[in-house]
């Protein structure tokens, strides 16, 4: 996309909340075209040399950019997208990821140095009861599952394992964003004995707030000594990595380069003491809180509530909600579809 068709596109985006608001109440739209004076326009390309434009051509141009848009986001809305949801689709396909952050909208060139990912939109199925599941030639190939914490509370997990979940990720800790002190998880053993007496498989995941690759490898070996206690936990050890935004939260202000040594320190830890380590996050953690070239090596885990995934690249698990329903659990779960075993 070059230079020109970029600023006039960020121009429609800078509009397009309010716009949505106007297309969903049905009311005609006024011109969006500020009055401006009918002088030639200069344009700089992105090669620096400056083409000519009259104010009619550059009116015409942008109305037809913006109409062209406008209809592409309104039918995603009328679908039932939310404003950025229906962004995200109008840029599904070219080179660049569209990551809300910090109420702000960043476009983030797609690594071409990065595997890209296998998933086909067309395989996901939707059932009636608002599960995902994944058919490759008229077979089920994704795995359900689950992660869950002490907020879950009580478990019967006799009734998840009836309900069809193969696995879960089950939380051994985390580390205070304001004190820096690590804490295991109060539902962690009792919910790890009863996954696995259950015949399901567990993985387990840590909620990072290291500031300092000795703080991740300190992580590791909290989690390593968690694990110790068990000799049937096969699935992946997850670090999960995200801004917290909560005023003197100690890993928010982590430059890219900083975060994602943290996070080698911790899987790399983790890949020494003979486990599989994957890497927890959303889009906004992939492209702009860590460097995704240096960490391609791990598996990923990726967020992403929509039933429309935009993420480039390869993935191994998808959380597609958090307001999920599973038998024996009587809080909202989250769901996740693997499309792998371990």
């Amino acid at each position: 996309m070059n230079k020109t068709t970029k600023n006039g596109l960020l121009m429609i985006v800078s509009v397009v909340i309010v716009l949505v608001i106007v297309v969903c109440a049905g009311l005609t739209c006024l011109s969006w075209v500020e009055e401006q004076s009918k002088e030639e326009e200069t344009v700089e390309t992105e090669a620096g040399v400056a083409d000519v434009y009259t104010y009619e051509d550059i009116l015409a141009a942008k109305a037809e950019g913006r109409q062209e848009l406008l209809d592409e986001i309104k039918e995603k809305i009328e679908a039932g997208y939310n404003a950025t949801g229906a962004l995200r689709q109008v840029y599904a396909d070219t080179d660049e990821i569209l990551v809300a952050t910090d109420g702000e909208i960043v476009f983030v060139p797609v690594s071409e140095n990065v595997e890209k990912s296998t998933f086909l939109q067309d395989n996901l199925q939707v059932l009636e009861s608002g599960e995902f599941q994944y058919v490759e030639n008229g077979e089920v190939t994704s795995h359900k599952g689950i992660d869950v914490s002490r907020f879950q509370e009580e478990i019967d997990w006799e009734q998840v394992a009836a309900d069809g979940v193969e696995y879960a990720f089950i939380r051994v800790g985390i580390r205070g964003y304001g004190s820096g002190a690590l804490v295991e998880d109060d539902a962690y053993e009792t919910n790890v004995e009863g996954a696995l007496a259950q015949g399901i498989a567990v993985g387990v995941y840590f909620y990072s707030q290291a500031i300092t690759v000795e703080e991740a490898v300190e992580e590791a070996d909290f989690v390593l000594e968690a694990l110790g206690r068990y000799d049937s936990i096969t699935y992946p050890i997850v670090i999960d990595i995200e801004k917290v935004g909560e005023e003197g939260a100690r890993a928010d202000a982590l430059t890219k380069e900083e975060r994602t040594q943290i996070c080698l320190a911790f899987c790399e830890r983790i890949v020494e003491a003979g486990y599989t380590p994957m890497i927890y996050g959303n889009t906004e953690t992939f492209t702009l809180l860590l460097d995704i070239e240096q960490i391609a090596q791990y598996d990923r885990w990726i967020a992403f509530y929509d039933e429309i995934l935009c993420f480039p690249y390869e993935f191994s698990v998808w959380q597609y909600t958090h307001n999920g329903t599973v038998a024996g659990i009587d809080s909202s779960t989250d769901l996740n579809l693997s499309f792998k075993e371990w």
